[in-house]
């Protein structure tokens, strides 16, 4: 099976992820998509993520998520 993200054309990617946030982490976002470079660092990931969840959540929250797809090479395109 062909890698397609390592195979794809080198540019931005895009990671999806979910956020959790709230009492205990009971609440959850959206399925939720951050745009980086496929060199940026894990840590400099990190803070896109967290400032992803801040803007999408409209204040800095304390918060933890979990990634559903790291670094697709194209948006995945979602339903109507």
């Amino acid at each position: 099976m062909r890698d397609f993200v390592l195979d794809a054309p080198v540019g931005d990617r895009y990671t999806y992820f979910v956020a959790y946030y709230g009492r205990d982490y009971q609440k959850q976002t959206g399925v939720l998509h951050v745009e980086h470079s496929f060199n940026d660092s894990i840590r400099d990931l990190h803070v896109k993520i967290r400032d992803r969840i801040n803007e999408v959540l409209g204040v800095e929250t304390p918060s933890c998520y979990h990634i559903l797809a790291l670094a697709a090479p194209e948006t995945i395109p979602v339903g109507k």
